[in-house]
């Protein structure tokens, strides 16, 4: 447990942004695009802002026993729920896919807690079925984010 970035390899995700339609004499149509460009840049701002809220917490509890590193990732894990939760989002394509993300989240931060609390009680079964459900949890995200960027950079709104 000594290096739980090793094994965890959180994808590192590197969202990138919707362009903005521009130019004057807006439809509908555009006004619904900047809304779908608007809404995306929230979420991916969110997500990366989670990456590096990571990075950080791993960094500083690089030398910290792996229990204390997996309650460090369930927090940040939480965190980005937390944020992710709070961005208004309107487009029902974007809605679906930012839950998917919040679900991933919330399962990593829990199998985090439980993995933490199972080697604390020397759970070597409930340590397995936690490692085990952590890995599920964090192979979600790369796909998701990746989802996510195809929606983001797609022509067509929600």
């Amino acid at each position: 447990m000594h290096h739980l970035s090793s094994w965890l390899l959180v994808a590192s995700l590197f969202v990138t942004g919707c362009a903005a339609s521009a130019g004057p004499g807006k439809t509908a149509d555009s006004e619904g695009e900047n809304d779908k460009v608007k809404e995306c840049n929230a979420v991916i701002e969110v997500i990366n802002g989670g990456m590096q809220k990571l990075n950080k917490s791993q960094n500083e509890t690089k030398d910290a026993p792996g229990t204390e590193q997996l309650r460090a990732l369930a927090d940040v894990m939480d965190s980005v729920g937390r944020d992710i939760e709070a961005v208004p989002v309107t487009q029902p394509e974007l809605v679906r896919k930012v839950a998917d993300y919040q679900d991933m989240v919330r399962t990593t931060a829990k199998a985090a807690r439980d993995l933490a609390r199972a080697i604390e009680a020397k759970d070597a079964r409930g340590a397995n079925a936690a490692t085990s459900a952590l890995s599920t949890a964090v192979k979600r995200e790369s796909p998701l984010v990746d989802d996510i960027n195809a929606y983001c950079q797609s022509g067509t709104g929600g």
